[in-house]
């Protein structure tokens, strides 16, 4: 009889662009880093665990206001192109350093990256190649999560 959750309930380390509206995160040494801490600290030797959120359910994500672990993505169409474009187009959702390279990964430390899906799809597509979801597939997604809205908030 209960309604169903629509989560797997496992933990991902999908390396998010840093959310600058965050108070902390002016200070660039702060890092969220999820079952590492600041909050959680019982994991925090153990690195491959770093930068690791827990899958939130699908239901009534349509009418969540933000996305991700620190809120950076305010749309689903945005969250929608975070998966399709991240591997293959990273220009397009990372910023660029005052040297002009790209800050891949700009909210988990360097030496974090490891624990980064990047073996997964749509994470494992090389650079420059074509989107694995076209704008028309997004689109189609973002209609299905519609119809997981129930009167519930």
């Amino acid at each position: 009889g209960r309604p169903p959750i629509f989560t797997d309930d496992q933990y991902e380390a999908l390396g998010v662009p840093r959310n600058a509206t965050i108070a902390a995160n002016r200070d660039p040494m702060f890092f969220d880093l999820g079952l590492c801490g600041p909050l959680r600290t019982d994991l925090a030797p153990q690195r491959q665990y770093c930068g690791m959120f827990r899958t939130p359910t699908l239901r009534n994500v349509a009418i969540r206001r933000v996305f991700f672990h620190n809120g950076v993505y305010r749309t689903l169409e945005q969250v929608l192109d975070f998966y399709a474009l991240r591997a293959p187009r990273p220009d397009s959702i990372y910023p660029r350093r005052a040297d002009g390279s790209l800050a891949l990964f700009d909210d988990v430390p360097a030496a974090d990256h490891g624990s980064i899906d990047v073996l997964d799809p749509p994470f494992n597509r090389l650079a420059g190649t074509p989107a694995v979801l076209s704008r028309n597939d997004r689109s189609d997604i973002i209609a299905f999560l519609r119809t997981l809205t129930d009167s519930t908030p």
